[in-house]
């Protein structure tokens, strides 16, 4: 296999990963600044995500896994933004949804370009964990977002390079 087919089956299956997480929709309202300096202009954004089970013995994980499997102390010494923030009760993923999505079009609507966002469950901090994903064959960071399930409290929220 040379370089271009093991390139193009590694684009394939992000592709695959990406189409996974595009089990449920959520529409925000965003400010739009594109048309106007001075007017901001509600747009809707459709976000699309999905709920993930992580595995301990999973091997891709690697470098992930201090988030998935990370007792709640390890995730709030990753907070980077420092948002003190509650949103109650986050039963299921379709909440969780509901609450982080609103927020980050509020305050942090770039990262909404990061859809589709996989929301896993962090069972040792009892966390949800929100990241968000790349085009396949692109470079670069994304947002990890967790919060507890009990209140909803933001324990921890940063980006990658």
């Amino acid at each position: 296999m040379n370089f271009m087919d093991a390139w193009e089956q590694i684009i394939a299956e992000q592709e695959r990963e990406r189409d996974r997480l595009r089990a449920n929709q959520i529409t925000v309202q965003v400010d739009d600044k594109k048309k106007s300096k001075r007017n901001d202009h509600q747009k809707e954004k459709v976000i699309e995500y999905g709920f993930i089970e992580r595995d301990l013995y999973d091997e891709n994980l690697f470098g992930r896994f201090e988030l998935y499997f990370a007792d709640r102390d390890a995730l709030l010494q990753q907070d980077r933004f420092g948002d003190e923030i509650a949103f109650g009760e986050l039963a299921d993923e379709h909440a969780v949804a509901t609450a982080i999505f609103s927020y980050l079009a509020e305050h942090y609507s770039q990262f909404l370009e990061e859809t589709p966002f996989a929301i896993s469950y962090n069972p040792i901090a009892e966390a949800w964990i929100i990241e968000g994903t790349l085009p396949p064959g692109w470079l670069g960071g994304v947002i990890y977002i967790a919060l507890a399930k009990e209140n909803g409290k933001l324990l921890m929220m940063y980006g990658t390079r």
